[in-house]
């Protein structure tokens, strides 16, 4: 689980050391929003004294590249860059397993001063180990207590209980049959027929307020207010406004699924982002939907160029999907080992806020 943006900034002929004090993922790598020499531009980090190559930036050509290196906590690491460009490289902190073991719950600091933990989507088995690390009190839960006994079956609880099944057209035909049969041999009318055509009489029969009801009062029930019919051409209008896809420059195509509120995001302005990035086959490569969201100048080249165009307009809490070719997204060498040379990227994503 990834909690919290990281992000570095490597300027040419430096290098950035340090001891690893939290784990944290390096997801992306990107030229500078000032380009000063077009050669490549190499990335290097050293870990445990030795190196290697994590990516090559060249302007024009690849100025951005996807990354899945994790560092965990300890390591002595150095980022470096050969050439003469600056490198921003971005990712997440990682959460510690033992914190957020299987996602059961979250270790914000919220929960730390003692708010209360939502229970309703935690299994017995999440909820037993809750129990253990002192975090919720048993005799808060009743555990083990009578009450349980009261509560009312649903429709699983009947079909685990033998006693209770459902009745077949076949199964009662044979009930009816058996009990006119017993009812005839004792010289009594078969109640069990007489309770059934009763019922069936009672579905037929029209109810008496319902025949009495005026043609004229009914039709008023039947015809909609005014404000009901705005409201509904408002809905339609909107609904069929989302919907709608359009085609950029660049073949980039853009399907608002969520309208937004407030004015658009404009060239130049910061942008935060949660998405989640797929192939056209379902695969997904990255994602980032809750926490802190992803934040980069819009228009500055600090992301892939689908991005760039598909998000300028955006408002305030809407929702779009972008479907970036890929010349608009990592062209021909594309970003291995997730994103092939080529490859039409789909993107899901929420404008959260911009400045």
């Amino acid at each position: 689980m990834f909690r919290g943006f990281w992000g570095l900034k490597i300027a040419p002929g430096k290098t950035y050391t340090q001891t690893v004090d939290a784990a944290f993922r390096v997801s992306n790598a990107s030229l500078g929003v000032q380009v000063t020499d077009e050669s490549r531009t190499s990335v290097l980090l050293t870990v445990d004294q030795k190196s290697f190559v994590l990516c090559s930036l060249t302007p024009g050509k690849v100025e951005q590249q996807l990354l899945d290196i994790s560092l965990t906590e300890g390591e002595e690491i150095t980022f470096e860059t050969h050439g003469k460009n600056e490198i921003h490289l971005t990712g997440n902190f990682v959460a510690d397993d033992e914190d957020d073991e299987d996602g059961m719950y979250d270790t914000d600091e919220e929960d730390e001063e003692g708010e209360d933990i939502d229970l309703s989507n935690i299994s017995p088995e999440q909820l037993q180990d809750l129990v253990n690390r002192g975090l919720i009190d048993p005799s808060d839960l009743a555990i083990g207590s009578d009450e349980s006994d009261d509560e009312e079956y649903d429709s699983d609880d009947a079909e685990a209980d033998d006693r209770i099944r459902e009745i077949t057209e076949e199964e009662e035909d044979e009930l009816v049959a058996e009990a006119m049969s017993e009812d005839e041999e004792e010289g009594e009318k078969p109640i069990v027929e007489v309770k059934i055509k009763k019922q069936a009489e009672k579905k037929r029969k029209p109810a008496a307020d319902e025949d009495a009801k005026p043609a004229a009062a009914a039709a008023a029930d039947a015809k909609p207010s005014k404000k009901a019919k705005q409201a509904e051409k408002a809905a339609a209008v909107k609904q069929e406004k989302a919907g709608k896809a359009k085609s950029l420059p660049g073949g980039v195509v853009v399907e608002t699924k969520t309208e937004g509120s407030g004015a658009p995001a404009k060239k130049g302005q910061r942008v935060g982002m949660y998405y989640i990035g797929k192939l056209t086959n379902g695969k997904v490569f990255d994602q980032n939907t809750k926490g802190k969201p992803f934040w980069f100048r819009l228009g500055a080249g600090e992301v892939i160029k689908g991005w760039d165009t598909g998000i300028i307009g955006m408002k305030k809490g809407e929702e779009r999907r972008l479907t970036i070719p890929g010349p608009m997204a990592y062209g021909s060498r594309g970003a291995p080992p997730d994103i092939p040379p080529h490859a039409t990227l789909v993107f899901d994503i929420r404008l959260v806020e911009f400045k």
